[in-house]
């Protein structure tokens, strides 16, 4: 029986477009590498979380898409349901930011079009309505708080009931 061991080279990130190359960067996609609304990450700790998850869902054979890019959207909206994942999470043109994860290599390209900015995942950004909570209870909250609602909601995908 032949075994085969595939390393992984998981790497996020994020940054502000260089251009308005919308379609440039959209051609960067794959099933290696997404591209990410960034109000949608609840800072860099939140999306390394999803990127780990949605890894080892793919090692572990229990992922719920074909990709891992696919599955990290998954994992980082905390749903069930991939064209949700992707109508929450995913990019479309006209975004002046990004953040991205790469499960590979990183395109060559993406440094040609996207600065570094790691405020872009900013918790201050983040739209916590997404927790389903109410407002005078998040406004009560604070950031550690609500972080740790978002993690363990990211964490808790794979056991949810279908």
């Amino acid at each position: 029986m032949l075994c085969r061991l595939y390393i992984v080279e998981l790497e996020i990130g994020c940054g502000r477009l260089k251009g308005e190359n919308n379609e440039a960067l959209m051609s960067l996609l794959g099933p290696d590498f997404a591209l990410i609304n960034p109000k949608r990450v609840c800072g860099s700790l939140h999306l390394s979380q999803a990127a780990h998850l949605a890894d080892k869902a793919h090692e572990g054979k229990y992922n719920f898409t074909k990709d891992r890019s696919t599955e990290l959207l998954l994992y980082l909206t905390a749903q069930r349901q991939i064209s949700r994942a992707i109508e929450v999470a995913g990019i479309k043109p006209g975004f002046g930011a990004v953040a991205w994860v790469s499960f590979s290599r990183v395109p060559d390209k993406l440094s040609d079009l996207v600065e570094p900015d790691e405020s872009v995942i900013s918790h201050l950004d983040f739209d916590y309505s997404s927790l389903g909570l109410e407002k005078g209870l998040l406004d009560k909250l604070s950031f550690e708080e609500k972080q740790k609602i978002v993690m363990t909601r990211t964490a808790a995908l794979p056991v949810q009931s279908r």
